[in-house]
């Protein structure tokens, strides 16, 4: 890492939706505020408050209309982002060396991010101690402009998957899949389809192959070197979301998961096809009815999977009825609760060390949830306007200065002078590692990337 001082086109393009009135020339410069600024987080049902020091660290115009995609490289040094004007930027992940005291400083005089908090910034100050601010010696920036742009694609991109060797992939409402990497700004290889291209993944094991799913009903196995289809299946719906396991096995077989809305053969709406995809070829294994059966009038497509870290088992997933459901095997484990997805095509994400969930929602905020929270429906939430989709970053713990999932006392007091360790509650174990240095990237409809941090450790409510 670098160091620095209404119908069915309708229901499949709510990721593309309608074009934004502010959308301009394509070539106008990124432009980057920094300034953190303290955010106000709200919570629910929970006994003790995790997010206690979250500052907007950075606000990047990225791009010009909604930004409907936004991916991490798998080594957590690259973001990549695109949406409603085409165009795919790439994002240098870089240390931003810390100078002196400035987010206490800047805490002090702009408590609140949000001008509807501002009325109660006299509060905020008062219910916490900054005590309990602790800031490592370098922190999350983006660069202030992409390192490349990708142009090629004539209608708005869905969605990204990055390769083990930072090839990207890139689905698009013009009907294609372009493959692209960083050495060259020319699309390397196009896999055109017979409709809206709404999920990619590469395959996490050989990334010779991917899968693709489509409107056109059809997942598809691609093999890029032979930029052919080695396999497909006709599952009668819209596919609305694809994923392999991360290490491509499930006891010792080849599987991925796909989703479709619709119904088909007295099969609901928003369940999951399980494949085995071995051999290259896709067989089906089984069916996962994530709703209840009483109230299947009501459902609703899903729209995101991500695997928890370190298991090939524990799968969440998210789905337009404003659930998110822990899926272990082929069992419903829990589902969380409180955010809003009736219509858009978000879905949550996992920090690295899988101890929390993090989504956007339709109601302009950020949820958060803790994944082995005693009750689902326990979070906390902070306002991030017109947001569309929301990631942690997946490289937590690799700054010098901190960001580590652990209680890192010896290095917070080496770093602060401080003679004791800050407060924290009693009830918060020793082994649990805190929300303290959780980095949350937003996208926003506006075409913004917004940088949350958190500098705060738990107190008791």
């Amino acid at each position: 890492m670098e160091k620095r001082s209404s119908d069915e086109r309708d229901t499949s393009s709510e990721k593309g939706g309608r074009r934004s009135s502010s959308a301009t020339d394509d070539s106008q410069d990124a432009q980057s505020h920094h300034g953190p600024e303290r955010v106000k987080v709200r919570h629910y049902g929970k006994t003790w408050k995790e997010l206690t020091g979250l500052f907007m660290s950075q606000e990047v115009r990225a791009h010009n209309g909604s930004i409907w995609s936004v991916k991490f490289s798998l080594d957590g040094r690259f973001l990549a982002s695109a949406g409603e004007d085409c165009i795919i930027q790439i994002w240098q992940v870089m240390e931003m060396e810390r100078k002196g005291d400035l987010l206490t400083e800047r805490a002090a005089a702009a408590p609140s991010a949000d001008d509807e908090e501002k009325s109660k910034a006299t509060s905020v100050r008062k219910s916490l101690s900054f005590d309990q601010i602790v800031l490592p010696e370098n922190i999350f920036t983006l660069s202030e402009k992409p390192i490349c742009s990708f142009h090629g694609h004539f209608e708005d991109v869905l969605d990204l998957s990055w390769s083990k060797s930072e090839h990207l992939l890139s689905s698009s409402m013009d009907k294609t899949v372009r493959l692209w990497h960083m050495s060259s700004n020319s699309c390397l290889k196009i896999f055109s389809h017979s409709d809206y291209v709404t999920c990619i993944q590469f395959n996490p094991v050989n990334d010779d192959y991917f899968i693709s799913g489509s409107l056109d009903a059809k997942v598809r196995l691609w093999s890029i070197s032979g930029r052919q289809v080695v396999d497909w299946k006709d599952v009668h719906e819209m596919v609305t979301a694809a994923c392999y396991t991360p290490d491509g096995k499930i006891r010792s077989s080849f599987f991925f998961f796909i989703v479709f809305i619709g119904c088909t053969g007295g099969f609901p709406q928003g369940g999951c096809h399980v494949y085995d995809a071995s051999e290259n070829k896709l067989r089906l294994r089984s069916r996962i009815d994530l709703q209840n059966k009483k109230k299947r009038s009501h459902h609703k497509k899903i729209t995101g999977f991500q695997f928890v870290p370190g298991s090939s088992s524990e799968v969440l997933v998210t789905s337009a009825d404003s659930r998110i459901r822990l899926v272990d095997g082929l069992q419903l484990v829990l589902k969380f609760k409180g955010f809003l997805n009736t219509s858009s095509q978000i879905s949550a994400s996992l920090t690295p060390d899988g101890k929390y969930v993090v989504c956007a929602s339709e109601d302009s905020h950020v949820y958060v949830w803790r994944a082995a929270a005693a009750t689902t429906r326990s979070y906390e939430l902070f306002h991030c306007r017109d947001v569309s989709a929301a990631i942690a970053w997946p490289g937590a713990g690799r700054f010098s200065g901190g960001a580590a999932a652990t209680w890192p006392e010896e290095k917070l007091l080496a770093a602060t002078g401080k003679q004791s360790p800050p407060r924290r509650s009693a009830a918060a174990p020793a082994e649990t590692p805190p929300a303290w240095g959780m980095v949350i990237v937003t996208a926003c409809r506006g075409g913004e990337i917004r940088i949350f941090q958190n500098f705060g450790f738990p107190l008791r409510i």
